[in-house]
């Protein structure tokens, strides 16, 4: 029976996850050590890593990212937020599902007289830049963060107006750090939260996109990295309502040292589940290409398949990321429960990090 999620025991979610598949970190870590090195890898399940970019010996060269996939089930809005040193880049794709229609754009900016930071926690501080075309404030609070944006001729069609506020739920998180051997810089370290629902309006034109706490489906995802050189980059991501549950997924290409662990998982109901070793089969050359992932130990068989509107993918290349939306088919298990997907929405990623 698809579209449901069954359990094979009872109500109980909690895994014990396999200890070959991963270090997981059980205590407050640094990122950096006193001489600037990323320390040994691992991964959490709440935010346990500490970003002390000041102790890094090359902070103007680390990469900071902070991505929202908001959703209604009806649209998709995904915001990504990216700062290298002194450069700023801003995307923002919206996505509606019903219609087939999918409108980006994006802001390159080199802010040389006044250098913007993305806030280091995600309950104080705030982001915000302005210009002619787009004002966009992110301001974080203990109850969650408060989004706003105004975008004169998105896409170079209509105006975007976004007002949310997104309400910080209690749950787990997949958090992890990936050195690189033989380098004393490079690290990965990713946050991937899906936790949050979201309250207010996403406007294009004239036409309203209402979410609420009951109907959002939203993600966070949370990169700083400096790699020693450009890297390929792939994801499957996005969340989906099943029979009364939440199911939210990160798959993602390895970005560094995976033997502290993979970010490799999903959640249910904000539970985490890891992800073991994973076969992934697909060509990011054609768009509509078809995208296979099954796991060695059987616990997952997933089949993306993009949407076609009118010959093409639902999809969009904005600066140098690619979005593609599809629909899932394929099942999760663990020995608790077993998740079956028929037709539910998400979408891949393809960039250069």
């Amino acid at each position: 029976m698809y579209n449901d999620l069954r359990i094979k025991d009872n109500n109980d979610m909690n895994i014990e996850y396999e200890a070959f598949m991963q270090q997981v970190i059980d205590n407050t870590k640094k990122i950096f050590n006193q001489n600037g090195e990323p320390t040994r890898g691992g991964w959490s399940k709440s935010a346990l890593f500490e970003y002390n970019r000041e102790n890094h010996p090359a902070e103007n060269k680390i990469t900071e990212n902070d991505c929202y996939f908001i959703s209604n089930g009806e649209m998709a809005f995904y915001l990504s937020i990216e700062i290298t040193g002194s450069d700023l880049t801003l995307k923002l794709i919206l996505a509606d599902y019903k219609t087939g229609e999918i409108v980006k754009d994006s802001i390159s900016k080199r802010m040389l007289l006044d250098q913007l930071k993305l806030p280091t926690g995600e309950t104080m501080g705030e982001f915000s830049y302005t210009d002619k075309k787009i004002a966009l404030t992110v301001t974080n609070t203990i109850d969650g963060k408060y989004l706003k944006c105004d975008f004169i001729d998105f896409g170079n069609i209509k105006n975007l107006f976004v007002k949310l506020f997104i309400k910080n739920n209690k749950g787990e998180s997949m958090n992890m750090l990936s050195a690189f051997e033989g380098d004393k810089q490079s690290f990965y370290f990713k946050r991937f939260v899906d936790t949050y629902t979201a309250s207010g309006v996403v406007r294009f034109g004239g036409f309203d996109y209402n979410l609420t706490d009951e109907n959002s489906l939203i993600y966070y995802a949370k990169f700083r990295y400096l790699f020693p050189r450009r890297k390929r980059f792939q994801m499957l991501g996005g969340c989906a309502a099943i029979g009364g549950h939440k199911l939210s997924i990160n798959l993602a290409s390895k970005a560094g040292s995976n033997r502290g662990g993979s970010e490799n998982s999903y959640f249910v109901d904000n539970k985490l589940i890891k992800i073991g070793r994973t076969k992934v089969s697909g060509d990011d050359k054609d768009l509509l290409n078809i995208w296979e992932f099954s796991s060695t130990d059987d616990s997952l068989d997933l089949t993306f398949t993009p949407i076609e509107v009118n010959g093409s993918a639902l999809a969009c290349k904005c600066d140098k990321m690619t979005i593609v939306f599809g629909r899932l088919n394929g099942f999760l298990e663990t020995e608790e429960f077993r998740i079956n997907l028929k037709n539910k929405v998400f979408h891949m990623i393809f960039t250069t990090l």
